[in-house]
């Protein structure tokens, strides 16, 4: 495993945008629920402003970014800290595929039930992703 112990879910901080809150719900069901043991949640916010600790968990373990948008900032700032991004994921990319959910696009604090079941549902899609980075030492 090349010495990393944990796969980082670094998470859009969107704040004020649907996707954004997706994608932090979709991070800590995976943290919190799924993959306890093998992930930790970080920080964007101390991303960008170069705190010295989420440095070094970006440098010394595997990283998966959840962008809301195709600006991507979480992928950028893993990659401007000097850290690999194993797997990016934009949360627009699940939208196309789960149509059937029905959420409220205008509440970014709360957009309902059906952005909740679809946080969950990429949550169970990235989930064998994680046990496959550790399995391949990182490479997928």
């Amino acid at each position: 495993m090349n010495g990393r112990k944990k796969v980082n879910i670094l998470p859009c901080s969107g704040i004020g945008k649907t996707l954004g809150t997706l994608s932090r719900w979709t991070a800590f069901e995976i943290v919190e629920h799924l993959c306890p043991k093998k992930t930790q949640l970080l920080c964007l916010a101390r991303a960008v402003v170069g705190d010295n600790e989420i440095q070094s968990k970006i440098l010394d373990n595997y990283n998966i970014t959840l962008d809301g948008c195709p600006k991507q900032c979480a992928k950028k700032n893993i990659e401007l800290k000097g850290g690999d991004v194993q797997k990016s994921y934009l949360m627009a990319r699940f939208l196309i595929k789960n149509r059937d959910l029905i959420y409220d696009k205008k509440n970014v604090i709360d957009p309902g039930d059906g952005a909740l079941e679809l946080a969950k549902r990429i949550a169970l899609q990235i989930r064998p992703v994680i046990d496959k980075i550790f399995d391949q030492g990182g490479a997928i």
